[in-house]
């Protein structure tokens, strides 16, 4: 190969780059090693690496994909388009870090590893029941609404199928997301989730498979995890009798299932929610007997919601956070029966019950094909 002064420069470049990064590295494992941090906040430290080599990495491959425009315009504006967000992404890679270690502070946490956590000793055989705040009763079905203009149709329905997962038997939980185009229902998401029934009465969360849609065609399973399977560990749902203050996992599969939830209050004592949490709702159906949960995401680190349960009931809304305060966005439930039934209700506000079981039966035959 000619040597060129172009050649050695980008040696030299490439060089700086990668010594870089190395320094960069070993100085968070010396912090690690003199700052005696828990393991957990370790494990913050070493994703962010993971968010940094990941982003450096589309930032170089886009930025190889402009310098192959033929237009001078176009690529100017293609490489700096490659900048811009490489400079955002390295700052969400910082906010990810840091909304990790808050988790680790908020639980008081070390290393997750919730040994025993799957004993099938700890579980019921058959997850038929339920604990106050969700059913795991085959045919327990609800119908929400979602979005700032309640654009989005939510179907949750309890399947009498079970999968094993760890040697314990979960539930499948089907809940479908869906959208109206041209008065057809297409589908956003569907998801199969598996829950099992502690003898205490948690559920706890033991995998999901989601399915996410684009313009009705599927484009992939982000989100996805199994306890046991790719290092993914389980979590609890929701408890039984919840505290206000306390705050758990709810999955755990690093950068695809982090959910975290905070019981904000045993009971709300609520009658209505007011306008700083997404507007007044007078008809707000929580009779001073509301649990109300904070659920957030690390990888998310500016999103969150409000979510409320009736004990009997389960969950009757939810209210979109950004930066800790409300969106505006709402999921409310409409509607809630003991079998696909209660679609027919006038409360669920379907319109063409036909047409919906159609979609929801090519969707997920083993909830909604009778």
């Amino acid at each position: 190969m000619k040597i060129t002064l172009k050649n050695v420069l980008i040696n030299i470049l490439v060089s700086v780059v990668l010594s870089t990064s190395t320094l960069v590295a070993a100085k968070d494992e010396d912090d690690d090693n003199h700052g005696q941090l828990t393991v957990c906040k370790k494990s913050a430290n070493q994703m962010f690496k993971s968010c940094r080599f990941e982003i450096n990495e589309e930032f170089f491959a886009t930025k190889a994909k402009c310098i192959n425009l033929g237009d001078a315009d176009e690529r100017e504006e293609c490489l700096g388009g490659a900048k811009e967000t490489h400079r955002e992404d390295r700052k969400v890679c910082g906010e990810q870090r840091e909304a990790r270690k808050e988790v680790c502070e908020l639980l008081g946490e070390n290393r997750y590893d919730p040994e025993g956590l799957l004993d099938s000793d700890n579980f019921v055989k058959n997850p038929d029941g339920s604990n106050p705040y969700f059913s795991l009763e085959p045919g327990h079905t609800y119908v929400a609404r979602a979005g700032e203009d309640f654009e989005e149709t939510i179907v949750v329905t309890v399947t009498d199928k079970v999968r094993e997962v760890l040697g314990v038997n979960c539930r499948i939980v089907v809940d479908v997301v869906l959208v109206k185009e041209d008065d057809k229902f297409v589908a956003v998401e569907v998801t199969d989730d598996y829950y099992a029934l502690a003898l205490n009465s948690d559920v706890h969360y033991c995998g999901e498979v989601a399915r996410n849609f684009e313009d009705g065609a599927l484009v992939d399973l982000d989100g996805s995890f199994e306890a046991g399977r790719d290092l993914a560990k389980s979590g609890i749902l929701i408890k039984a009798q919840p505290i206000a203050g306390d705050a758990h996992r709810q999955e755990y599969l690093l950068g695809e299932a982090e959910d975290v939830i905070q019981y904000v209050a045993g009971v709300d004592n609520l009658t209505s929610v007011g306008e700083g949490e997404g507007g007044e709702n007078p008809n707000f159906p929580c009779g001073g007997n509301c649990v109300k949960t904070e659920e957030f995401i690390p990888p998310e680190p500016d999103a969150g919601e409000f979510k409320y349960f009736i004990a009997g009931t389960g969950f009757v809304l939810g209210v979109s956070l950004e930066d800790g305060f409300p969106t505006g966005e709402r999921d409310e439930v409409l509607c809630i029966g003991q079998s696909l039934d209660v679609l027919d209700n006038p409360d669920c506000d379907i319109g063409n019950t036909e047409d919906l079981l159609a979609q929801l039966c090519k969707l997920s035959p083993i909830a909604f094909c009778k």
